[in-house]
């Protein structure tokens, strides 16, 4: 009988390893220094993490219920702190969740989504595009493992948040994704007066884009291929006013509104095309000047 390969020994020595590794934590301190740094403030407030199933539990719903606290006291570094230590007390290895009943699985689940939910949050508001996105994706795949009679609310607000991440200037910016994410959104809560808004705002901004593109390729008036079909005249279910997103802790009407997370950067593309444009009249003007040929054109520089 052969023997594996050592290739093989090595895989399957890293899975192992991986089954007994805590995975939830690691999505937003990828750094060992930042868990430490983490584990190392909950000791010194006396938050560490018990052990045991059920304390696991119960303590991560005080952590979350601390967050809240201090998120409404504008404290938003507190409030992370005390959300990444209620889910590092639920972050049970793979391992210990083979190990777990049907009940046990759906208790941790029950207890992940709201946690996630207002990390989205917390990252939103300190700047953080790219954990806030993190923070709501990770939400929305664990969305069918839950029980909570809300799930559909957490669904919303978890797209919507990850629509104002994916809407800042940045790496992190797709319009056409949050588009996706405010179109979901408005179809589970069609009375949001926050999210249809942003919707609109959307939807504006990615027109603005299309027409600047347009017009840096010399393509204006003519039909983009690649545009998003349907921007104008559909309804995507946002009529009517009534129901917002807003808890205890969250974004004002204003605050939340899409135009103020994204607007800023177009001035900011209108002004890399004509600083293009300039750029290349002024060296289109060296040339002809080293070839003997006067400047015959007005640049309508400034």
């Amino acid at each position: 009988m052969a023997l594996p390969s050592d290739a093989k020994v090595k895989q399957e020595f890293r899975k192992q390893m991986d089954m007994c590794r805590e995975h939830w934590l690691r999505h937003f301190c990828e750094a060992d220094a930042e868990q430490r740094q983490l584990l190392q403030w909950l000791l010194e407030e006396g938050l560490s993490r018990p052990a045991g199933f059920q304390a696991r539990i119960d303590h991560s719903q005080r952590l979350k219920t601390l967050g809240n606290d201090w998120y409404g006291r504008d404290d938003y570094r507190r409030a992370l702190h005390c959300n990444l230590g209620a889910l590092h007390s639920v972050d049970f290895t793979p391992q210990e969740q083979l190990d777990m009943d049907d009940g046990q699985r759906l208790a941790v689940a029950n207890m992940l989504l709201p946690i996630v939910s207002n990390l989205a949050q917390v990252f939103l508001k300190r700047g953080d595009w790219r954990n806030a996105i993190k923070a709501a994706t990770l939400g929305l795949r664990h969305l069918g493992k839950t029980s909570l009679e809300d799930a559909n609310k957490f669904e919303a607000k978890l797209r919507f948040r990850r629509a104002l991440a994916r809407g800042e200037p940045g790496p992190e910016r797709d319009l056409g994704r949050a588009l996706d994410d405010l179109r979901e959104a408005a179809r589970i809560m069609p009375t949001s007066a926050d999210i249809r808004g942003c919707l609109e705002n959307c939807k504006g901004l990615l027109r603005k884009e299309h027409k600047l593109q347009a017009e840096a390729a010399g393509t204006a008036g003519q039909d983009d291929p690649d545009a998003p079909d349907a921007l104008d005249g559909e309804s995507d279910g946002c009529g009517g006013a009534g129901a917002e997103l807003r808890e205890e802790g969250q974004l004002s009407n204003a605050q939340e509104k899409f135009a103020e997370h994204v607007g800023r950067c177009l001035g900011k593309l209108r002004r890399y095309w004509r600083n293009t444009r300039l750029t290349f009249l002024r060296t289109a003007r060296k040339l002809l000047s080293l070839a003997g040929f006067s400047w015959a054109w007005r640049s309508d520089e400034t």
